[in-house]
């Protein structure tokens, strides 16, 4: 997918945001619940969400939210101004052409509740490539330190926080329907803080505010085992 009228690709580096679902190794996403049977099909998937970090709201991700919402906005004015070409479809009012636009930032939902838990970007990029000579070659994802070293036998794992290079791959059209939208791909990956190495929570404050006659402070089971001998 390119910009007019110097066919610039459209890129970018996103901001650290925690990942739940990555697969950016191995056979990415061969033999998962959700993967192909084949593994030339397979695909490496990671997924950016604006979870908080070290108990912070991640403002950055806002920011790229917006960023996104305006490239999905002028895709929805080309879209509807093309309408008949693109989707078949004619004289739907943008807000109509908007109900079938996939938008790049998704919300995310509760299964039991239904209520919104937060937002994410969902990126793939294909295993194998086609070479240009009628074959394929096997692509690796660089997975990266903060300062962008590629790291030897590196990985993704969910909860990390991390940046990548995503680009967008294409405009799709026709899924389930005449739904449109972007697939976003991404190449390289800064793993910018483990899951391991981040803050650990101290201390919840709303157990604070409950009080109890029977109070007292707790003790390890050693501390226990030694008063029951004395």
């Amino acid at each position: 997918m390119m910009l007019s009228p110097n066919c610039t690709q459209v890129a970018m580096v996103t901001p650290a945001c925690v990942t739940n679902w990555p697969r950016v190794t191995g056979d990415g996403n061969y033999g998962t619940m959700w993967g192909p049977s084949d593994v030339t099909k397979a695909k490496y998937t990671l997924d950016l969400t604006d979870g908080t970090i070290n108990g912070e709201e991640n403002l950055k991700f806002v920011s790229f939210n917006e960023t996104l919402d305006a490239i999905d906005e002028k895709l929805l004015d080309f879209v509807h101004n093309n309408q008949l070409k693109i989707l078949g479809r004619k004289n739907l009012s943008r807000e109509e052409v908007a109900i079938l636009q996939f938008r790049s930032v998704r919300p995310k939902y509760d299964k039991l509740s239904g209520q919104q838990v937060g937002k994410s970007i969902q990126l793939s990029t294909t295993k194998f490539a086609f070479d240009g000579m009628g074959g394929k070659y096997e692509r690796f994802i660089g997975v990266c330190d903060s300062n962008g070293n590629i790291i030897t036998g590196g990985n993704v794992t969910p909860g990390d926080v991390v940046a990548a290079t995503i680009y967008a791959n294409l405009v799709y059209c026709g899924v389930g329907g005449d739904k449109f939208g972007i697939h976003w791909g991404f190449e390289d990956v800064s793993v910018i803080c483990q899951r391991s190495k981040l803050d650990i929570k101290h201390q919840v404050p709303v157990f604070a505010t409950q009080q109890y006659d029977f109070t007292q402070e707790y003790c390890h089971a050693d501390t226990v085992r030694e008063f029951s001998n004395v």
